[in-house]
């Protein structure tokens, strides 16, 4: 039987997970869950991973404009009768008052409902692209997701703990590097949060010098990295806001040898 990081590192557990392993294997890794409070921990962790990654955030729908942004103005003049020759001129003069009255509450509702209406214009635009940039978002975690698991089912696919040092005690990342595929992704839900000023930034050690992997985004649990070719370690340090061109190494809080 194989030992617990036997069946860590061999990636049995991310297999499981997703359904991938073969079925000879399935009742022996079970019956490990079952007796080993520490594999069971690491697997229910790695479960963890995925189902933060593939959650998908409910979108509340905008308020949609009304059905009619402007109701007919419906004037009916009927029964139109012709004034007697005696009418008096204050007749004429009063009709033309009140026409002239009517004329002027009719444009001043109509001026206030089309400014109604562009403000609701206004607001509706504004949950539109709010939803655009949610969608995008649940975009871009949805090919993390799925490059995480065809990383993850790869046998070539290598991953690495990665230990927060002194600077950040309890922080830990996860690292998957693939050599044939030339890709690498990093989980970071571990990772504490940094002040708004500062941010994570990963680095490829190259024959001692320092190549940037790419900036952290703290809002995603999974995040993909530029990969580096002959990369001897990774390192993640804290950096300005926007990430750094050269690493500040005595920001280091945590690396592994490759």
């Amino acid at each position: 039987m194989k030992d617990r990081n036997t069946i860590i590192e061999s990636g049995m557990l991310e297999m499981y997970l997703l359904g991938l392993l073969p079925d000879e294997k399935v009742a022996m890794l079970e019956k490990m869950l079952a007796d080993d409070a520490e594999l069971a921990q690491k697997y229910a962790e790695i479960e963890q991973d995925f189902e933060n990654v593939s959650l998908e955030n409910a979108i509340q729908p905008p308020d949609f404009i009304k059905e009619d942004l402007f109701e007919s103005i419906r004037q009916e003049y009927t029964d139109v009768k012709q004034l007697p020759k005696e009418a008096k001129p204050q007749t004429f003069l009063w009709i033309a008052a009140s026409l002239a009255a009517l004329f002027m509450i009719s444009s001043l509702w109509m001026f206030t409902q089309w400014n109604s209406t562009k403000e609701d214009l206004q607001v509706t635009q504004k949950e539109l692209n709010d939803i655009k940039s949610q969608i995008q978002n649940l975009q871009t975690d949805l090919e993390s997701s799925q490059l995480l698991a065809s990383i993850v089912k790869d046998p070539n696919t290598l991953q690495y703990a990665m230990k927060g040092n002194a600077k950040i005690p309890g922080g830990f990342a996860t690292a998957y590097i693939n050599h044939e595929a030339k890709s690498a992704i990093v989980n970071v839900q571990k990772l504490p949060e940094l002040p708004a000023d500062k941010t994570y930034q990963m680095w490829a050690d190259v024959e001692g010098e320092m190549i940037n992997m790419g900036v952290i985004d703290k809002n995603k649990d999974v995040v993909v990295m530029n990969y580096i070719d002959e990369a001897t370690s990774l390192n993640i340090t804290i950096e300005p806001k926007g990430g750094s061109d050269h690493a500040t190494v005595e920001q280091l809080v945590t690396n592994v040898y490759l």
